[in-house]
């Protein structure tokens, strides 16, 4: 084998070589991207159960004060804090990019809206609401309203989450 050969079977050696490490890590590149990406869906899967319980417990929470209120019983009392609404993952699912996969724009604001309603401002108005009928403060009529109006809201949030628990599959 003369020198000439030697240096060109070297470098289409090496040049094989350096475009099969490059394939190795595309390929691990590809593989890693796509486990992040199967776990921040399971992580937000997780996350929007969580929140789909928390809503159905809202829900039968404020119903029963809804209930008590038809009957004149003023010994109720309601604790939501939407404060334990889960938006982590939610929150990373969109910093990645994520959500234009998954989600229409369109989807992607009536998310938004419902979480920015769920807000302590809502959740302490709701309570303010009962206490001020339960002081004999407001009407009874007042106070079925305002709760009625705070159950309907939580039930959108609940259909919404669903909805988006079953666009978002890994």
């Amino acid at each position: 084998m003369t020198f000439s050969e030697q240096i060109l079977a070297t470098l289409i050696g090496t040049f094989f070589g350096f475009m099969g490490s490059l394939v190795l890590f595309w390929i691990k590149e590809k593989v890693t991207k796509n486990n992040q990406k199967n776990s921040l869906v399971n992580n937000l899967r997780y996350e929007l159960d969580y929140n789909i319980a928390l809503y159905r417990k809202y829900e039968a929470d404020i119903t029963k004060c809804i209930e008590c209120i038809g009957a004149d019983d003023r010994t109720t009392f309601l604790n939501i804090d939407y404060e334990y609404i889960a938006r982590f993952f939610a929150i990373q699912f969109y910093q990645n990019g994520l959500i234009q996969d998954y989600l229409h724009h369109e989807d992607m604001k009536r998310w938004n809206d419902f979480m920015i309603t769920l807000s302590s401002g809502s959740q302490k108005y709701a309570v303010e609401q009962l206490q001020a009928w339960k002081n004999k403060e407001i009407k009874k009529e007042d106070a079925f309203s305002s709760l009625s109006h705070e159950r309907d809201q939580i039930r959108d949030a609940l259909k919404m989450t669903i909805y988006i628990k079953d666009k978002v599959t890994p």
